[in-house]
């Protein structure tokens, strides 16, 4: 017996020895004692909670035996060939399952109920699960199932329906507390209670791991055992550590907090495990911030210490603090710092610029996100409205000089010499000095009209006009005579706007007139036998678009004419 680890040896034997299922407990007590047995159970629960351990308990218990005639291990031995044990992992297939239903059909040796105890039964395939709900359905008056899982959603909803389900919980930390005392004081190790409650939050609620950390300290410290060498044995570092590491965090204070770190590396300590500590403290400093400290099974100096940490501390900072240090991954090299470190300064700097969203353009109308469509489709529809070269020689110069009309909002260079902006989002909002040129106030019209919601308005007045007067209380934009029926009447529908813009950009109350660009009809009608003139803001290129490849085709095949406006 000395020879066994103790998880086994300290294996419960009995209802009164499992530890943390109290509910489980009572409600199996009543149903032996009331001989109201099921005959099926499901046993579902974290690993480590006694699952298996309370199947072998009931197994004896609906037969009549006890304790103390039960196996040397507490594994059922008693009843022989009257509880079988499947492991589902290995034992997945249909043939298993079927070679257990032929089985089920004899009786039992000498025991009252043949119980059949599934472990980790969610591992059977599904034919075998179907096999197996055959028999669930229509049991033998002499067997009892026993299904035990950690995952009981992925068993079939069938089963699940014809089964008692029973949740069981992860042990608190007292009641693990408390029985792995009961059993270092049993085995003569002398332990605090400090490293009890150290192996207890390492065993996260299970209770075979706590004894098996109980066994695996007792083994490397001897049968003294105090917290530091606890630590060591179970290579953790050192709880100062962490929560000088938190409370750096938490207060700002980044050349501690990296000095920390710094040490920490020395000491050749596992991050990951490190992190984790770093992370239970700060979750444990925001329970006491928001008044929920009770919920934590935390000795009285843990807690003076957590409230010492906290002090002049916002629950805000520490909800920062602990989203930072969660989300650090230290999976790729847990012996390097560089993810807490990261972590560390940017609580301390705040989150990098790339994070924080840019301030976009104010909400505009689905039609502003079309104007790049409609550029490219109004040279072929305004082609109509114009008359066909006189041959390709006059055709040639005008498509040399249409793309710059059409893209110069796109292009415009900055007057400050600046790099470009991106895009009208990021633009300068201050309005253009009065002395500006005509083209830079007309472009920080157009990017106020998007400002407003109106890209389709700003889009016409792209290209299509110049401003030809300008005085302290109007400005009057002359369109050129391609756009005349198209794009003048749709900007005067919306001229209240265009003037409040206007209005906007200059400083100043304005009223915006359209009128018909006279100037500009008779340079283009001039260009056919004058060679073009180099464009300039006061001599801007001809805006007549050329007439397409698609329109030049179907004129060939099809005898299509230009549109003539009457």
């Amino acid at each position: 017996m000395s020879g066994t680890v103790l998880y086994r040896k300290w294996r419960p034997l009995d209802f009164g020895e499992v530890v943390g299922q109290e509910t489980v407990v009572r409600t199996l007590q009543n149903a032996v004692a009331q001989d109201k047995i099921s005959h099926a159970y499901l046993f579902c629960g974290p690993r480590g909670t006694g699952k298996t351990t309370t199947a072998r308990i009931l197994a004896r218990a609906i037969n009549g035996r006890t304790a103390s005639s039960g196996g040397a291990l507490g594994d059922g031995g008693d009843l022989g060939f009257d509880l079988v044990e499947i492991d589902a992992a290995s034992n997945r297939g249909i043939d298993d399952i079927r070679e257990l239903r032929e089985r089920a059909n004899y009786q039992p040796g000498a025991a009252r109920f043949k119980v059949y105890l599934i472990d980790e039964v969610h591992q059977l395939t599904s034919a075998a699960e179907d096999a197996l709900l055959k028999t669930l359905e229509e049991p033998p008056p002499h067997v009892v199932f026993i299904l035990a899982t950690t995952d009981p959603e992925s068993l079939k909803p069938t089963i699940l329906s014809r089964c008692q389900r029973f949740d069981f919980r992860r042990v608190g930390v007292d009641d693990m507390v408390a029985r792995l005392r009961a059993i270092a004081e049993s085995e003569g190790i002398e332990i605090p209670d400090e490293a009890l409650r150290l192996i207890a939050r390492e065993a996260t609620g299970s209770l075979r791991d706590g004894v098996n950390l109980l066994d695996q300290v007792w083994v490397m410290c001897g049968a003294s055992v105090t917290l530091d060498a606890a630590q060591e044995a179970l290579g953790l570092s050192p709880d100062a550590r962490a929560l000088e590491l938190a409370s750096a965090a938490l207060h700002g204070k980044l050349a501690e907090g990296l000095s920390v770190l710094a040490a920490v590396q020395q000491d050749a300590i596992d991050f990951a495990r490190f992190k984790r500590q770093v992370v239970t403290h700060l979750r444990h400093v925001l329970l006491t911030l928001t008044g929920a400290s009770e919920s934590l099974s935390l000795s009285g100096p843990e807690l003076e210490q957590l409230r010492e940490v906290g002090q002049g501390v916002d629950a805000s900072a520490a909800v920062t603090a602990l989203r930072a240090f969660s989300e650090a991954d230290v999976r790729r090299d847990p012996y390097q710092p560089l993810p807490l470190e990261l972590a560390l300064a940017s609580i301390v700097y705040g989150p990098p610029a790339s994070a924080a969203p840019a301030p976009g353009p104010a909400p505009q109308p689905r039609q502003q996100s079309q104007p790049r469509q409609q550029q490219a489709r109004r040279p072929a529809r305004e082609q109509t409205q114009q008359q066909r070269p006189a041959s390709p020689a006059q055709e040639r110069p005008a498509a040399r000089q249409q793309p710059p009309a059409a893209s110069a909002e796109p292009h415009a260079a900055p007057t400050n010499g600046a790099a470009p902006a991106p895009g009208p989002a990021s633009r300068p909002s201050q309005p253009p000095p009065a002395s500006a040129p005509p083209d830079q106030i007309l472009q920080s019209l157009r990017d106020a009209l998007r400002q407003r919601g109106y890209g389709l308005v700003a889009t016409m007045i792209n290209g299509s006009c110049q401003i030809i007067s300008q005085t302290e209380d109007s400005l009057t934009l002359g369109f050129f005579d391609n756009y005349l029926q198209m794009h003048m009447p749709k900007v005067q529908d919306e001229i209240g706007q265009v003037s409040a813009a206007a209005s906007q950009v200059l400083g100043r109350q304005i009223t915006v007139r359209c009128v018909p660009n006279d100037g500009a009809a008779a340079t283009s009608t001039s260009t056919a036998s004058a060679p073009p003139a180099a464009p300039s803001p006061q001599n801007p290129p001809p805006a007549e678009p050329p007439q397409s490849v698609i329109a030049r085709e179907a004129a060939s095949r099809f005898g299509a004419r230009p549109y003539q406006a009457n």
